[in-house]
């Protein structure tokens, strides 16, 4: 719904389109662990890029080094939920190649 509504309003998808966007993230949290597990553990970086953005609509290159900061926190976040992941998996391996065996 949100790429249709974006397609509909190419010149004021950001205004027109917001409810769409707030179901999209919604539903996103809710239903991908990394992103839940991201904004947990990158919230002050993510609220330093937004409020950047806030501040400077005209001029985005200013949150270069926001953006930056997000980003390294989300790709670290993001290995460390994998590890996490893999952690939780291993004793369900063992256990099916135990069955196999």
């Amino acid at each position: 719904m949100y790429q249709r509504c974006v397609e509909n309003y190419p010149n004021t998808w950001d205004k027109s389109c917001l409810q769409q966007k707030r179901a999209l993230t919604k539903c996103s949290e809710e239903n991908v662990g990394i992103l839940k597990f991201v904004k947990q553990h990158c919230t002050k970086p993510i609220m330093a890029y937004d409020e950047c953005l806030n501040a400077n609509p005209e001029d985005p290159e200013k949150c270069v080094n926001a953006l930056k900061e997000l980003y390294f926190c989300t790709e670290a976040t993001s290995i460390a939920y994998r590890d996490q992941q893999q952690a939780k998996d291993e004793p369900a391996k063992e256990q099916q190649e135990k069955k196999e065996a």
